[in-house]
């Protein structure tokens, strides 16, 4: 099923209490959040953002597929199909502006996934139906940590169970 969807980012916005999360937990999810950062000069290049979605292979790994870069000020956009098995959106902000924007909320609440939010100053989490985002993590550190490797574990620290059979593969 192809579905247009225009995300359209801005900045700005409140935070909730820090969170344990299966992203930015995962070696995986995390390493495609400062990669995506990274690529974005860190938010210090100026106005504009970069974005991916996080998609989870059938083994309960993570991935990222980046979208094109648009170069827009304050925004990025897509236009296509949504990947299959994608569970959430990352985008970045520059460094000034660290927090979810109205309009994250709103993209998260739209397309009934959390949308994240990087700087180097942390990382934030909006979810669908929610009107604060999460604080995943407020220390600049962060882009240099490094999560255990979740290459046995789905996100939600459960086994993978690769047959279908409801039983672990250990």
């Amino acid at each position: 099923m192809r579905r247009a969807i225009p995300i359209l980012f801005a900045c700005s916005l409140a935070l909730s209490a820090f969170a344990s999360d299966n992203v930015y937990d995962s070696a995986e999810g995390h390493k495609c959040l400062v990669d995506l950062l990274r690529k974005s000069a860190w938010g210090l290049g100026g106005p504009y953002e970069r974005a991916e979605f996080i998609i989870e292979n059938p083994d309960g790994t993570l991935t990222c597929s980046e979208w094109p870069g648009a170069h827009s000020y304050q925004a990025e956009h897509f236009r296509g199909a949504v990947p299959h098995n994608t569970i959430a959106i990352v985008h970045t902000h520059p460094v000034q502006y660290p927090r979810p924007s109205e309009q994250d909320e709103d993209e998260a609440s739209r397309l009934g996934m959390p949308v994240y939010t990087l700087t180097i100053r942390g990382v934030y989490k909006s979810m669908p139906d929610q009107r604060l985002p999460e604080l995943v993590t407020d220390r600049q550190s962060w882009i240099k940590e490094t999560p255990p490797s979740t290459a046995t574990l789905r996100p939600n620290k459960l086994p993978v169970d690769v047959q279908g059979d409801g039983l672990s593969n250990k």
